[in-house]
């Protein structure tokens, strides 16, 4: 069943409940009373239900907070970069503290990474 969607599990699941409800006098005839069994699978059904909007919520919460980190990088990278240039003003842009705030940047790659996506 490994090969199986989420939505083909699911509905093998309905459809399981389904023939065991139709075929429960044949099944507690024949020794077996599927009650139980078409509880535990109804349960299971309103677990997994309650677990996709749960997912759901989480995949909101996640997107949200991405987007308040970049956000806030961006933020507080340009502050970072504000204070090169107010230090530039105090000190002169030939001063060497200046100098060493402005090779930390150039220091870095210039290529954009990608940044992952949220699903």
């Amino acid at each position: 069943m490994s090969d199986l969607t989420d939505a083909d599990k699911k509905s093998f699941i309905d459809k399981i409940i389904a023939s065991l409800g139709s075929n429960a006098a044949a099944l507690t005839a024949a020794g077996f009373d599927p009650a139980t069994r078409i509880t535990n699978l109804k349960n299971g059904v309103t677990s997994v239900t309650n677990d996709e909007g749960l997912v759901a919520q989480l995949d909101v919460a996640l997107a949200s907070a991405v987007a308040t980190r970049r956000t806030d990088l961006e933020n507080n990278y340009a502050l970072a970069s504000a204070t090169v240039n107010l230090v530039e003003g105090v000190l002169g842009k030939d001063a060497p503290l200046v100098r060493d705030l402005r090779q930390i940047r150039s220091g870095f790659s210039q290529e954009a990474k990608p940044v992952p996506a949220v699903k």
